[in-house]
């Protein structure tokens, strides 16, 4: 994401784009495995594989609440 001209679509982006994103906004490194972890355990995606950022946020939170 950083030196790329590349907009950010926040309806479909991978998981790169993703951890760059929270990266920065978590002022700590977050791995793309977490990302690709979550999309792994069912993250939604749309057919390419992509997440949508208030979806993806809206699955986080209900799966918070499932609690492990």
């Amino acid at each position: 994401m950083e030196g790329s001209n590349e907009e950010l679509n926040p309806n479909a982006m991978t998981a790169e784009q993703m951890a760059a994103m929270f990266s920065k906004l978590r002022r700590r490194k977050v791995p793309v495995a977490e990302f690709e972890a979550d999309i792994e355990a069912g993250a939604p995606t749309n057919g390419a594989g992509r997440l949508n950022l208030l979806t993806y946020t809206a699955w986080m939170l209900k799966e918070a609440g499932r609690g492990e």
